[in-house]
């Protein structure tokens, strides 16, 4: 019993890990091209990377991009460029992106 608990607990941690070994590259020039991106592109699980085609990916995109795509049970890192723009690297909770909550 012990062996079957330990075994299954490994394979969903695995299975975890492998689906974390992949990552989903995403560039446009606006919230809606990452978007557009993202689900054509990208998984759940995948490493979200995002950057824009030249401009630098303002703060709108970021907290659009974060609230709607990154998983909050891991790292959000968001970092400068060398060319001064920003990037943003996340987990993807859905390729999907999360919906506004609305009172009916």
């Amino acid at each position: 019993m012990k062996k079957a608990i330990l075994v299954t607990a490994l394979m969903l941690l695995s299975s975890n890990i492998i689906a974390q070994e992949k990552y989903c590259w995403v560039s446009g020039d606006n919230f809606h091209d990452i978007k557009v991106a993202v689900s054509n592109d990208c998984e759940e699980g995948d490493l979200l990377w995002v950057v824009t085609n030249g401009n630098n990916l303002d703060e709108w995109s970021l907290e659009q991009t974060i609230g709607q795509y990154c998983e909050f049970d891991s790292e959000i890192i968001i970092r400068k460029r060398n060319n001064g723009g920003l990037y943003l690297q996340c987990i993807l909770h859905d390729e999907k992106s999360r919906k506004r909550r609305t009172d009916n």
